[in-house]
């Protein structure tokens, strides 16, 4: 069991990083197909998501490392193989959740200053 702890974290940390985008997907209305529809600012909860998200992605190759001694060779050596694999897909995991964000952020930016100039 102790061999397949970094692949389980991994799986977990990239399920969560991906529920981040999704979320930020939704909220954002990125795939309503409408020029400029009204979005919400991101809430500070998916801020919080994000952050988690950042230090989860760390935490399967910290687990590598801790446990290294204890995992058999032939997984030991698949994970060398795949190590770089699975960092990149963690590191694109959390810059398109960055990306979604920012996205989401600047439409709803557009929506406030669009009720603001209905306002007056």
């Amino acid at each position: 069991m102790v061999d397949l702890l970094p692949i389980i974290l991994w799986v977990l940390s990239s399920l969560w990083s991906a529920g981040v985008c999704m979320i930020c997907v939704i909220r954002g209305k990125l795939l309503s197909g409408e020029r400029r529809p009204d979005v919400d600012t991101v809430s500070w909860n998916v801020i919080y998501a994000q952050v988690c998200s950042v230090v989860f992605a760390a935490v399967p190759f910290m687990a590598l490392i801790l446990i290294q001694d204890d995992i058999g060779r032939a997984m030991m050596d698949f994970y060398e193989r795949f190590l770089y694999a699975g960092a990149a897909a963690s590191v694109i995991l959390v810059i398109a959740a960055w990306a979604f964000m920012f996205v989401q952020a600047k439409r709803a930016e557009r929506t406030q200053m669009e009720r603001m100039l209905r306002r007056k």
